[in-house]
């Protein structure tokens, strides 16, 4: 540890300078008295850890046996861990046993992981009494997630064991480890807790008790006594004490609510405290009433060769309630970690004090609390940390101090406003209003990367810290349509998973991106023309899972992402079933679709599709290539094996067509036309959605068209939504289609014997004569 003065003497220094300082300020001359410096330490009583006597794993790779995690050496201190055994599956589940002497008193564990494979998932404990450890009880089944992050188990009375078993039934990449596991003895000496509330009003030591003396407050070790008379005195800085002494309310647990959602993970860092540490640090925390619940502090920092970036997990130190002295083992900001169900009566608000000294203030801002920019640019300028937080409602940003000053050292609501409002949306659409944010309530966390472009992972989202210059201005968000394209996309990263399947993954989150872009009211949504799904399937004869030209791991996204978007259009835009994207995630929820299998998934997801609308989609998803048998392997984020047999596919129309067929022919609706803020494509003339509100216009009867050549061009076709080219009338086969009232066919589609129609939006096909 890196000491050059003892550390409550630190501490207390710097305390009594605050307090000599703000009495200045205050009173504008210097204290009467100045108390003198402490030479002892503040001793608080730490509970007792008790060693095993010994164990045994059922399965160890040589030389990473269970004795490792025991011998108070952590990995990243050199030490080596507990692992089963390497390059192969562990044979769940697996059994670690600990044994004690008998009648060992235990109150609470802690398993720490090694931040890697084998991190404990679900897992079941058992307890022994008897000298052979061999009448093991159950005691509680757990699931620590597979987290890069210590999980403690506190028994609810005190155990007198011989052993204690850990039958762990799951672990991360199908291994078990365990960096260390410690084993701990409440210390039931509370005399200083005692004598602290004989003063202060409660274990957290912000607020007095009536009628307290100055006798009593002499008689506390000085420190605290100190502490007392600047709280008496009103001598306590306000922006230190606005920070020190907080009340932090419970959030949900991100990993079992990215399961229960389909979605990743969420950040878990919700309850910032605006104070930094450096290493070997000796804090004083005072913890209020916990109500049982689990309290942690994390000091969260950076790392990274070939660029630095922001640490979404760190050291944990766990706290209990009463008096809790820690040493910091690196140094980082400080989060408080106090995830559980919200739903429990127990999930209170918890009260912290962070004693003065203990750590730097450096402050965040929050927009609940403190609500302007004015605050805002107050919190900044005083800031002294390398990352500043900003908490939203639904996003947090944890950004350089630096770039935040350079770029928004005035004014921030528009852009947390801004935020907020896309995670909204983007929420919206997978319809969890219901546990929202009753039952879920994490917050996304941004973070700003010093190299890298922008991307969504686990536990945060990642902005390259020279960019933030225009996220974080809404008129530059606003400025291009890229500029709410990319984080949109990347957070839709965060949302997609129960709509999507390999072959899928860029552009199915683009429905997210385009109802953003919609939201926004400004630049019209974005995806290839439909022209390009008619060469894919008639030209090139394309199935879904292959159509287009390849332009990002495997898949041509830009023709992808429309179809998506039709359906959005057709039933939000249009009316006709305005919760037709949230019933859909809903029913993908709870009848998921299964990543290792892309073709029963593109099946799964057309036959509940058209559950959510109520509709036979058959024609839909059947001009979108849904249906063409095939086997084949798709290359994105892995290789999967692609499988559609013609028995797939009729069970599928089987099951579709229960419903009644969609009142209007929406595979050819389109949302954009010329003179669009943003187009990006040639607009096209026919299929614009208001086509397909109200009542249907019918096509002219002087409907008419021209050829030269391969060029068809119409004439009096304005009421039509496409133009079909059929063999065999307007019932036969279909061998191509186009959206514009002159359009040159593909030299790959054979016209011979073709008739014209012209499409209405209720799916009625008029034949179009040729102009003689």
């Amino acid at each position: 540890m890196k000491k050059s003065l003892h550390h409550s003497t630190i501490i207390t220094l710097l305390f009594l300078l605050l307090l000599s300082v703000t009495a200045c300020k205050d009173t504008d001359e210097l204290p009467d008295e100045t108390p003198t410096v402490p030479d002892t330490d503040i001793a608080v009583v730490q509970d007792t850890v008790v060693k095993p006597t010994g164990g045994k794993a059922s399965e160890c790779q040589p030389g990473q046996d269970i004795d490792n995690t025991w011998d108070g050496k952590f990995s990243s201190d050199g030490g080596v861990p507990y692992h089963s055994v390497w390059n192969q599956s562990a044979v769940f589940p697996v059994t670690l046993e600990y044994y004690f002497e008998e009648g060992t008193e235990i109150d609470y564990l802690i398993y720490y992981t090694r931040s890697g494979n084998g991190n404990f998932g679900e897992l079941d404990l058992l307890i022994a009494t008897d000298a052979e450890h061999s009448d093991w009880k159950p005691y509680g089944s757990y699931n620590f997630r597979m987290q890069n992050a210590p999980s403690k188990i506190t028994f609810k009375e005190t155990q007198k064991l011989t052993g204690i078993r850990f039958v762990v039934k799951s672990g991360a990449g199908n291994f078990v480890s365990c960096d260390e596991m410690e084993f701990y003895r409440y210390n039931q000496q509370n005399d200083m807790e005692k004598q602290l509330l004989g003063v202060f009003s409660d274990i957290t030591c912000s607020g007095l008790k009536e009628g307290v003396t100055e006798k009593e407050i002499n008689a506390l070790p000085e420190y605290f006594a100190a502490l007392a008379k600047a709280l008496r005195d009103n001598t306590y800085d306000s922006h230190e004490r606005e920070f020190r002494i907080r009340t932090y309310a419970p959030y949900s647990i991100a990993e079992e609510w990215a399961e229960k959602l389909m979605t990743r993970k969420y950040g878990n860092l919700d309850n910032p405290t605006g104070i930094s540490v450096q290493e070997g640090d000796e804090i004083m925390v005072l913890v209020g009433d916990t109500h049982g619940q689990q309290i942690s502090l994390q000091s969260i920092w950076e790392s990274g060769e070939e660029y630095r970036q922001t640490n979404v997990s760190g050291d944990i130190y766990f706290l209990r309630p009463g008096v809790n002295k820690l040493t910091m083992r690196n140094q980082g900001q400080l989060f408080v970690m106090y995830n559980t169900d919200l739903t429990a009566p127990e999930a209170q608000p918890v009260k912290i004090h962070i004693l003065p000294g203990s750590g730097t203030v450096t402050g965040f801002f929050d927009l609940k609390e403190h609500q302007t920019d004015e605050k805002y640019a107050e919190l900044l300028s005083k800031a002294t940390h390398k990352y500043f937080c900003v908490r939203g409602e639904r996003i947090m940003f944890y950004f350089h101090t630096d770039k935040m000053r350079e770029f928004v050292p005035t004014q921030i609501l528009s852009a947390i406003h801004l935020w907020d409002d896309i995670i909204g949306w983007e929420q919206e659409l997978m319809g969890i209003e219901d546990v929202h944010p009753s039952q879920m309530n994490n917050h996304l966390f941004a973070i700003s990367p010093e190299g890298s472009y922008m991307w969504a992972t686990d536990y945060c989202i990642g902005f390259v810290h020279t960019y933030l210059n225009n996220i974080l201005l809404k008129e530059n968000v606003m400025a291009a349509k890229d500029n709410a394209w990319g984080p949109a996309h990347e957070i839709g990263h965060i949302h997609q998973a129960a709509i999507n399947w390999p072959g899928s993954t860029e552009s199915s989150n683009n429905l997210f991106s385009n109802y953003v872009l919609y939201r926004l009211g400004k630049y019209c949504s974005r995806g290839s023309e439909l022209d390009d799904l008619a060469d894919s399937r008639f030209v090139y004869h394309k199935a879904w899972y292959n159509m287009g030209d390849a332009t990002h791991q495997g898949e041509d996204t830009e023709i992808h992402m429309r179809m998506n978007w039709q359906l959005w259009n057709y039933y939000h835009r249009c009316g006709h079933k305005k919760d037709f994207w949230q019933t859909l995630f809903k029913l993908l929820r709870a009848d998921r679709i299964v990543e290792s299998d892309p073709g029963a998934a593109q099946l799964k997801f057309a036959m509940r599709a058209s559950e959510a609308a109520g509709e036979d989609l058959t024609d839909f998803f059947d001009l979108w290539g849904f249906f063409i048998p095939g086997e084949d392997t798709i290359d994105q984020y892995g290789t999967w094996n692609y499988r559609v047999t013609e028995a797939m596919i009729q069970e599928a129309k089987d099951y579709m067509k229960q419903f009644p067929k969609p009142k209007h022919a929406f595979q050819y609706i389109e949302d954009r036309k010329e003179g669009d803020t943003g187009l990006d494509i040639t607009a096209p003339d026919t299929g614009y959605y208001t086509q397909f509100e109200g009542d249907v216009k019918p096509v002219s009867t002087a409907v008419c068209h021209t050829v030269s050549g391969r060029t068809y061009t119409v004439t009096n076709g304005e009421n039509a939504v496409a133009f079909e080219l059929r063999k065999g009338g307007a019932d036969g086969e279909l061998v191509y289609f186009f959206n514009r009232f002159s359009y040159t066919i593909p030299e790959g589609v054979d016209l011979t014997g073709t008739g014209l129609f012209a499409v209405q939006a209720d799916g009625k096909r008029i034949e179009v004569p040729r102009q003689k």
